[in-house]
């Protein structure tokens, strides 16, 4: 009989332990307000925030007054609740409520040691906290630039776009100025982040960064090479600095003329005229693979000798012949013809202006024609007249 006995206890203990364990003979009771960073450093001028906990442990559920009972002068304390200012909290029975506690000393706070009081209030309960603060002198003004890609290649015609970091570094707002020390000829133009606002300055709160567009552009007949632009960002307290570079390529730029710089000429129709023309590139790079087209009006046909030069160095020129067969038909009157060449990265146009002539052939045609129509007329006059 012991046997089972002493077999039920273990089993009735092993089941329920919870009834095995005596119950706490001191159990805790009351209000507690804490914070997991009770003593902290932190610099002047700079917001801090901390977590903040509100207990409640045996008591009825209960609104909690909350207040700042001592803290330095001119310091900004505030007890957030949900990211808002709050003056109570309700808090459950054995429950708790999350609270945070935003601090900010002036810019102009000494270093030392500070002390900031804060109480909870409850239904015949409060919880005091006291928070130790060792301020530390404010971070030196400081202010950072940094472009994500700092050298950049295009050409002229290109516009060279710098992305650029921009950091306040210290523990005051600034207003930034913005400027580019750049080769004669070049414009720069700021705008923020993806913005289409074109700027002169931009503001930077204390700790926070912004993006920045620095879109550079050159003038058309830019030389080949590299151009180190400096942009220069300047606040009331700190100055920044950073290279930019612009890595030119050659553009070649191919005119289309006669040889005295006149553009027309005169032809008869159905007959070919070579018309006398120069290529000349004035760009900074070589041409290649230069290729000559034309839209003439319709019935005519334009070729050209040769129909594609090779190349045109930088500030030479070639002659190449434009071979025009006005139509057949065409009347006498001025015609245009568009002639182009293009190449690799360009491509040029010239409008030349064709004076279509009366043949000489039809000229003599025509004056047979009228002397055997008068000639006809003069023998119909002598054959009726005398009847």
């Amino acid at each position: 009989m012991r046997a089972i006995l002493f077999a039920s206890a273990l089993v009735l203990t092993s089941v329920c332990p919870v009834l095995a364990q005596p119950s706490d003979p001191h159990p805790v009771q009351g209000l507690w307000l804490a914070t997991n960073y009770p003593a902290l450093q932190i610099r002047a001028g700079e917001e801090t925030t901390l977590p903040l906990t509100l207990y409640n442990y045996g008591l009825p559920p209960q609104r909690t007054a909350l207040t700042v009972v001592d803290k330095p002068e001119d310091w900004k304390i505030e007890i957030l609740g949900a990211n808002k200012p709050v003056a109570a909290a309700f808090v459950d029975h054995d429950g708790r409520s999350e609270l945070s506690l935003k601090v900010t000393p002036p810019a102009e706070a000494k270093p030392g040691a500070y002390k900031i009081a804060l109480r909870a209030q409850g239904d015949g309960a409060t919880s005091n906290l006291d928070i130790a603060v060792d301020l530390a002198p404010p971070l030196a003004a400081k202010l950072t630039a940094t472009p994500k890609l700092p050298v950049l290649k295009g050409s002229p015609k290109s516009a060279f776009d710098f992305n650029v970091t921009v950091k306040n570094e210290s523990a005051s707002d600034m207003l930034v100025n913005l400027a580019v020390d750049a080769p004669r000829g070049f414009t720069a133009v700021f705008k923020e982040g993806y913005g289409s606002q074109e700027l002169t300055s931009l503001p930077v709160k204390a700790g926070d960064s912004k993006e920045l567009s620095v879109s550079i552009k050159t003038p058309p007949d830019t030389p080949a090479g590299t151009y180190p632009v400096m942009l220069t960002l300047a606040g009331d307290k700190a100055k920044a600095e950073t290279e930019l570079t612009l890595n030119v390529a050659g553009q070649p730029a191919v005119t289309v003329s006669g040889p005295d710089g006149r553009l027309s000429g005169d032809a008869y129709a159905g007959e070919e005229k070579s018309f006398p023309l120069v290529l000349r590139n004035n760009g900074s790079a070589e041409a290649r693979n230069v290729r000559l087209e034309a839209t003439p009006p319709s019935g005519w046909k334009v070729t050209f000798e040769p129909q594609q030069v090779d190349q045109i160095p930088v500030d030479g020129e070639v002659k190449v012949n434009a071979l025009v067969t006005p139509g057949a038909k065409a009347i006498a009157g001025d015609y245009v013809v568009t002639l182009r060449a293009s190449g690799e990265g360009f491509s040029e146009s010239a409008s030349y202006r064709v004076t279509v002539m009366t043949s000489t052939l039809w000229g003599i045609t025509g004056v047979g024609v009228i002397g055997a129509a008068l000639l006809v007329l003069m023998g119909a006059v002598g054959r009726f007249g005398r009847r």
